[in-house]
């Protein structure tokens, strides 16, 4: 299969693996909320969510490394997984005592200990789930990734939808998440030979030697990510009350729905463009400077769209009368959006040009410049003043991450027919804003189309539809068009 097949399919198969999982989610957390009430739903979310963030320690960067050494040095992959698997199992095991002192030692009601130990255990598979999927990453074969996901996410699909249907206990909703986990991990376990001849899972005692610093700096890079970009809804919790939580989270849930997009980018071309650093830098910067280009045509229209209609979009989702204050957060985000699709693409270069270590001290800053102006505005201006502190943040990496490509943007971004895209799309926002009916607002997809067939005819160049659409990537010299 050709190089542009591969890459057309693996974000086939990356799009469908996020969005089996978003889907699921979205569907089983709204039947348990619909079914079992606030309290439960609130006691269920809340080991749930504490399990995601200690599968940011479990995790501790270890992923992206695996798909990155081993997408850049494939002949030590089995070195690489071997000696990255037993560390990923210490850090596992310690996020999972963590969760059981924390359920130990804080004063929680008897069911949500035992829902946060069962999500201890649900934590545990999924990172070693994550771990295999690193390595498919790494080898480019996303397609185990995906079947897997189906599994996971049909299976919890299924086997929620008919216990709720018997009216058992939440416990036994708990228990399916993990049940779902296992077998996702038992499958990527079969999958994993496939991929890796003489793979073994046995863990070792580590020589871990110059790697050391390597793993830091992807861990702390993970967990500081993490933190600069959730950090604001925490200090909520701390200085203001569970109304104020519920209002920006309102907002939070539309956005990461947009957030998948560069998600399957970032997933489908880490270990791509690991592979072309080492092996030709030109093609790396081709394909680094088309997925920027996709990723900045594609944000366009959905951030106009959220800024000019945030209150039709909030009255039709959550209704008025209670999420009023979530439209300027809305808006606020839909800049955020437009921020965080443009330094998507130069973070990835950071990290396929192995210079992770300047990722890792400006989201270290980040999350310092966050805690610091929220813990001033949030008080004071509350939601309003936490979107407008994560605006500032993600401007703040932003501009850090391009700076450090500054010569790659000039290139890509700084012409004419960018100039104009821009010029373009403010004029339409600026007309959206003043008419504002109900009528533009349900005839919003007939002008994406239009916009999508101006970006393809006029601003994508014929070098861009070719590795777009034919079989085999060219050797081109980026040019300014």
């Amino acid at each position: 299969m050709s190089q542009s097949s591969e890459i057309r399919l693996n974000t086939l198969f990356s799009f469908l693996s996020i969005s089996s999982r978003l889907i699921a989610n979205v569907i089983v957390f709204w039947i348990i909320a619909r079914n079992y009430g606030p309290s439960l739903f609130g006691q269920f979310t809340f080991a749930q969510t504490l399990a995601t963030i200690f599968i940011v320690v479990a995790d501790f960067g270890f992923d992206i490394l695996l798909t990155n050494d081993i997408a850049s040095d494939r002949v030590n992959a089995k070195n690489y997984f071997q000696k990255y698997f037993t560390l990923k199992i210490i850090f596992t095991c310690l996020a999972m005592f963590g969760m059981w002192i924390f359920a130990l030692i804080n004063e929680l009601n008897t069911q949500t200990v035992f829902l946060i130990f069962i999500f201890s255990l649900y934590m545990a598979f999924t990172a070693l789930t994550n771990f295999i999927f690193a390595l498919f990453k790494g080898f480019e074969k996303l397609s185990y990734e995906t079947r897997i996901s189906l599994v996971i996410n049909v299976s919890l699909l299924v086997g929620t939808s008919i216990l709720i249907f018997f009216h058992v206990e939440i416990l036994y909703i708990a228990i399916v998440f993990l049940i779902t986990r296992i077998i996702g991990f038992w499958v990527g376990f079969k999958y994993a030979s496939n991929v890796l001849t003489n793979i073994s899972f046995k863990p070792v005692i580590p020589k871990i030697g110059v790697t050391r610093n390597k793993i830091l700096i992807y861990g702390f890079h993970l967990v500081f990510s993490y933190l600069f970009f959730q950090l604001d809804t925490i200090l909520l919790a701390i200085f203001k009350s569970d109304h104020e939580i519920g209002i920006y989270q309102s907002v939070f849930k539309i956005i990461m729905i947009f957030l998948v997009i560069p998600e399957i980018f970032v997933n489908t071309l880490l270990p791509v463009l690991s592979r072309l650093n080492t092996e030709n830098p030109i093609q790396w910067s081709i394909v680094a400077r088309l997925m920027n280009k996709i990723l900045v045509f594609a944000i366009i229209p959905i951030s106009i769209f959220l800024f000019v209609f945030a209150e039709r979009i909030i009255r039709l989702i959550y209704g008025l009368n209670d999420f009023a204050e979530s439209i300027l957060v809305l808006r606020i985000f839909a800049i955020i959006l437009l921020v965080r699709f443009n330094l998507e693409t130069y973070a990835l270069m950071l990290t396929t040009s192995n210079k992770q270590k300047i990722r890792m001290y400006v989201v270290i800053i980040a999350s310092i410049l966050n805690l610091t102006l929220n813990s001033f505005l949030i008080p004071e201006y509350g939601v309003n003043g936490a979107a407008v502190v994560s605006l500032i943040t993600n401007l703040f990496v932003g501009i850090i991450y391009i700076y450090m490509n500054r010569k790659f943007f000039i290139i890509s971004m700084v012409n004419s027919k960018m100039i104009l895209l821009i010029l373009i799309s403010l004029t339409t926002a600026s007309v959206l804003w003043k008419l504002n009916s109900e009528i533009i607002f349900y005839l919003s997809p007939i002008l994406v189309i239009i916009y999508m067939v101006l970006i393809y005819l006029y601003f994508l160049s014929e070098d861009d539809r070719h590795l777009l659409f034919s079989d085999k990537i060219k050797i081109l010299t980026i040019k300014q068009k």
